[in-house]
Formats: structure tokens, sequence, C-alpha cells
């Protein structure tokens, strides 16, 4: 069974109350339990008002912060000016990651296949027989040669 979310509340003075552990907490164990793959949700005390994608970037912009990568404003500066754009990128990355799962289980099944094959033919057995190939498409005749000059006669 999935773990629920779980619920962080945001009060006035800033501070952060998690609802699973009963007790104060603070950006970094937020972070820690995003890293962990805690599902959370941030809601202001007062309004119930989502504040969730906040608190995130908060975390994100202080564990960028802490040791900043080359290229990280580089992709701060183009994720703000085109999010969709990472949107579709990483969508289309999960398309490829899942081409590529197919692939390698296509590549196991027909690794096996060879096993199989190999083990027979070590037993000494006949391996069976290759698979009839598919018919395809019927050849064309050559078209007619032409003739180029005097017709000869056969007979002279």
């Amino acid at each position: 069974m999935a773990e629920p979310v779980r619920l962080i509340k945001r009060y006035a003075n800033r501070k952060l109350y998690d609802t699973g552990s009963g007790e104060l907490t603070s950006l970094r164990r937020i972070e820690d339990l995003v890293r962990a793959g805690v599902d959370i949700r941030v809601v202001d005390h007062d309004t119930g008002e989502d504040m969730t994608s906040e608190v995130l970037v908060g975390i994100l912009g202080n564990s960028m912060g802490a040791g900043t990568i080359d290229g990280d404003t580089t992709l701060l500066t183009s994720l703000i000016r085109t999010p969709n754009d990472l949107v579709a990128a990483l969508f289309k990355d999960e398309q490829r990651t899942e081409e590529l799962r197919a692939m390698g289980e296509r590549v196991r099944l027909l690794s096996a296949t060879i096993d199989a094959l190999l083990g027979q033919m070590d037993d000494g057995g006949e391996p069976p027989p290759a698979p009839a190939p598919k018919p395809g498409p019927t050849p064309k005749p050559a078209p007619a040669r032409k003739r180029t000059g005097p017709a000869r006669n056969p007979r002279s």
C-alpha cells in the first residue's frame, strides 16, 4: 500500500509542523523526506492554502546555493523562461526509458531462446527447424530486350 501524502502545516511565524511525526520540522528535514521518496503537501495553517510549490522551491534554492554546479544558473533561468520545455523533455525522457526497458526485455527473451537452442545442440539433440521465411513480394519479370540493328535469320 502506498504511503499517504505527508501533511506539513506552515504557521504565520513561518514555522513548519510535520503532522506525520508530530513535531516542528525544517526545510532540511522536508528535503530529506522528499529525497527518501515521501510525497509531501504543505498547507497554510490559517487559510488551508497549498504552499507545497513555494516550500519545494525554497528547498531547491537552498540545496543549489549550498553547492553550486556549473550550469545551475542556466538551468534555473531556462526553467523560469520556458517551464513547459522541461516538462516536455522529462516526458520524452520517460518515453525513451520505457522503450529501452521493452527492448531490454526482448533482448533477454532472445538470449534465453538462444541459450535453450545451444543447450539442445550440446545435448546432441537436433535443434528445432528454422521457421519458414515469410513470403515476400513476387519478383516482376524482367522486361523484354529490344533488338537493335538488322534482324538475323537463324537459318542462314
